[in-house]
């Protein structure tokens, strides 16, 4: 058990390493989780992010300000959707 805990730990280390590094040491907890979540999915809407397992313990309203938070500071980029006007989606800038 102490060797698993201890596992966690370095992973955990290594998470806030990396964060630091995408200068997101600063950022909410859902913030950091959205950032994380639309550079991995490629066509990310905040419909997909609200439908993440993962997000389920945030509302809609809380995911919401995330993305336009991170907007909001050129973390990422929001587009209409070519296919689906009614969609943006949140891409990180090139």
């Amino acid at each position: 058990m102490k060797n698993v805990v201890s596992k966690l730990f370095q992973l955990r280390k290594a998470l806030d390493e990396c964060e630091k590094e995408f200068g997101l040491n600063n950022y909410s907890e859902v913030e950091r989780a959205v950032f994380s979540f639309v550079t991995a999915n490629v066509n990310s809407t905040i419909t997909s992010i609200k439908n993440e397992p993962y997000f389920s313990k945030y509302s809609l309203s809380t995911i919401k300000r995330a993305v336009l938070f991170l907007t909001s500071n050129g973390v990422i980029k929001s587009e209409q959707s070519l296919v689906d006007k009614r969609e943006m989606i949140l891409t990180v800038p090139n």
